[in-house]
């Protein structure tokens, strides 16, 4: 939201912890190695920035749409094999270097010229060994060379290179940046061993749950996210460095077109990038997907994700929300891997009084919340002069069984969602916290019927024009018929009377909808499982391009004729 405090992730457990990030998943050689010890002769130590400065400066912007930063970036600009231990085995060659930055909680590494050759491996680690991140291989090299990565927690970070002696190509390792996160971030390994040291329960530790996210906010798994449990996975966290000194977070919604190709384009704010001012920044944004307890409470362990680096800026407000909708569309640079399990939500240009509404964000990097609307979207504005009555909407959010839930920093760019799991708006900004009043818990999301209008070349690129279109899993909606979920056949593709339409493998009621170029519906028939054919009567319809669509609660299917 704009009033964006950032948030950031902890990363810590008792037992090792692997991050997906198009990797291997595989374990450091030097941990599989016997008697393997580098010396770590050569330690980078990195200068600590100065935090206090980076408050004060903080204490005296009062913008809102100013991120909350979660890391400084400290600039590097040296070759990892410079400064690197390089162990000879064998069959293959180790290097391995250790970089410290005093006081950080967590560490992370940025590279503007990076390439690994095939069958080497890159990974990262903590000194402790308990997260680990790669292996990052080939499928991470990039045109531009650009790579980031996730982090791991501590002041020391571990860089490790394996390549076989078999390989002749060199790769590169620039460390152009080390992101030094000086805030948020949880140690939980470290609070466990202080309790036991000092003989005290866990329980009595100060950190009840995963993240800092206010202590109202409800868990996306709890009884309020029943409703919501496909589209929840398409909310992902990004970690975006916002400047070239500084690093925030937003979140994002993974959203669906209408040609159904699982396209990766995520949908979020444009005043989480207000202050980006290189395009490289956009080829080193790290998107987590599926960040999120699988159960209701909160609990000392940081939940498992995948993680994806990079993306495209396709399309945003460039006024930030001043007279528009506050919208920025993005592609990312990788195909999203089955193995992630995402959803690609379906979105609705229906904004305005709509009931049964819920927000699912990231609130302070925090594991994925959701928060329950009180009544109907309202179309109202925040200010005249920032978010008008044209282009948002305003939101109440109610007390449920398990909590108050609301919006913090971090929750900018977060997906609003309608009682079908359709997307109708974005996160701007607003009041709500869990330390103010009921009456003042209220946020503004930029409308969905607004942003279609500057995206449509994207996420309807054929114009259909839809008002609501559905979302869809992995295997949902391709173009090879034989992995659609529904069996859907039209005859004669070209018609003038009468047209036939075959339905099989429907689970569940549904609905035929004939639709003309510009979405809107001419023909409408409820259909149910034991449904096998049907005929519709076209010869009253003018010339020209319809679209069949069958959909049900699951699943949603289209194909084009031509009437004559």
């Amino acid at each position: 939201m704009r009033k964006i405090f950032v948030f950031i992730i902890v990363l810590s457990s008792l037992t090792l912890t692997i991050s997906a990030q198009i990797s291997t998943k595989q374990l450091p050689r030097s941990f599989k190695t016997e008697n393997l010890m580098p010396s770590f002769q050569n330690v980078m130590i990195l200068s600590s920035p100065d935090i206090d400065e980076l408050l004060y400066r903080e204490s005296q912007q009062k913008s809102l749409f100013k991120p909350h930063t979660c890391a400084v970036l400290i600039d590097v600009n040296e070759s990892f094999f410079d400064r690197a231990e390089k162990i000879s085995l064998s069959d293959a060659d180790i290097y391995v270097l250790r970089i410290k930055s005093e006081g950080a909680l967590a560490l992370n590494f940025y590279s503007d010229d990076f390439y690994i050759p095939k069958d080497c491996e890159l990974y990262l680690y903590n000194p402790t060994k308990s997260k680990t991140l790669g292996a990052y291989t080939q499928d991470n090299n990039s045109d531009d060379g650009l790579f980031a990565t996730d982090y791991v927690y501590g002041e020391e970070l571990i860089m490790e290179y394996y390549q076989p002696k078999s390989v002749k190509e060199k790769a590169k390792l620039k460390i152009q940046k080390i992101g030094y996160f000086f805030r948020d971030i949880i140690d939980f390994e470290y609070e466990r061993h202080l309790a036991e040291s000092e003989d005290t329960l866990i329980d009595d530790l100060p950190y009840k749950g995963y993240q800092d996210a206010g202590s109202c906010n409800v868990n996306i798994n709890c009884s309020e996210g029943k409703n919501f449990s496909n589209v929840q996975r398409s909310v992902v966290r990004m970690l975006i460095p916002i400047t070239n000194y500084e690093a925030a977070w937003c979140t994002g919604t993974l959203i669906n077109n209408t040609n159904n190709d699982r396209t990766p384009y995520i949908l979020s704010a444009a005043h989480c990038i207000e202050e980006v001012r290189n395009k490289s920044s956009f080829s080193q944004i790290e998107f987590y997907f599926n960040y999120s307890y699988s159960g209701c409470s909160n609990v000392y362990k940081e939940p498992s994700y995948s993680t994806l680096t990079g993306c495209e800026l396709l399309a945003y407000d460039q006024k930030y929300g001043y007279g528009d909708s506050d919208y920025m569309l993005l592609k990312l640079k990788n195909s999203i891997p089955k193995s992630f399990n995402a959803y690609w939500a379906g979105w609705s240009r229906d904004c305005i009084g709509i009931p049964d509404c819920a927000g699912i964000h990231h609130p302070q990097g925090d594991v994925k919340k959701i928060s329950t609307v009180n009544g109907k979207t309202q179309e109202i504005g925040y200010d005249e002069n920032v978010w008008d009555y044209d282009t948002h909407v305003m939101v109440r959010w109610k007390k449920t069984s398990n909590g108050f839930g609301i919006t913090e920093g971090g929750s900018s760019g977060s997906g609003l969602f309608n009682s079908k799991q359709e997307l109708i708006g974005t996160l701007s900004g607003g009041e709500s916290s869990c330390y103010v009043s009921d009456y003042n818990k209220v946020d503004w999301y930029g409308r969905f019927d607004i942003t279609y209008n500057k995206i449509w070349k994207w996420i309807d690129p054929q114009y259909y024009g839809y008002m609501h279109f559905n979302g869809m899993d992995y295997t949902v909606g391709l173009d090879n018929e034989a992995q659609e979920s529904i069996y859907l056949k039209v005859y004669p593709t070209v018609v003038r009377r009468e047209l036939t339409v075959e339905i099989n493998k429907l689970k569940e009621k549904g609905v035929i909808t004939l639709l003309d170029r510009l979405g809107r519906t001419v023909y409408s028939y409820q259909v149910n499982e034991n449904t096998k054919r049907l005929t519709i009567d076209v010869s009253g319809l003018n010339k020209g391009t319809y679209f069949v669509r069958l959909y049900s609660n699951k699943d949603s299917v289209i194909r084009k004729i031509i009437v004559e």
